[in-house]
């Protein structure tokens, strides 16, 4: 079975610069492609699977960056491939910031693949997924403040 059988929801190939902290440093590579329940980042020096991390990715046409917790769910390593990196996990605090960071996704997805092509991969109307950026917006606010970091 391919690892395209396995995947729940479409993915867009796009690349958003995202930031994350590494050995005490932040790091800044671009995501190969990002989906409603992650994304991969492009890097020859990938974090551990298991190993939790905040995201801060920058989206087109978006004034401010947005912060998420996440887990690096897989790793290739550039022994292992011409495209080495990780497969990062989004972690959500409640079902209100993963319904508006799905919204957001699916606007992307939408604009990268068309309408008709992201519902039929996906199984949702592109009507509902409309909302994109705004819904982010107005619905949750994902930056570092609005994290908690003690859990």
């Amino acid at each position: 079975m391919s690892s395209q059988s396995k995947r729940k929801t479409p993915r867009a190939s796009i690349e958003i610069r995202v930031e994350y902290q590494k050995f005490n440093s932040f790091v800044a590579d671009y995501t190969r492609d990002i989906s409603r329940g992650g994304l991969f980042i492009r890097t020859e020096e990938p974090m551990e699977v298991g190993e939790a991390c905040f995201l801060t990715l920058t989206f087109p046409d978006w004034d401010e960056p947005v912060v998420l917790n996440a887990e690096v769910r897989r790793v290739v390593q550039p022994s292992e491939g011409p495209h080495p990196g990780m497969g990062i996990a989004f972690l959500f605090s409640d079902d209100q910031e993963r319904a508006a960071f799905h919204r957001v996704i699916d606007h992307i997805i939408i604009e990268q693949l068309g309408a008709e092509l992201y519902a039929r991969l996906s199984g949702v109307a592109p009507s509902d997924a409309t909302g994109g950026m705004q819904a982010l917006d107005s619905s949750v606010n994902m930056t570092i403040d609005s994290l908690n970091l003690d859990d």
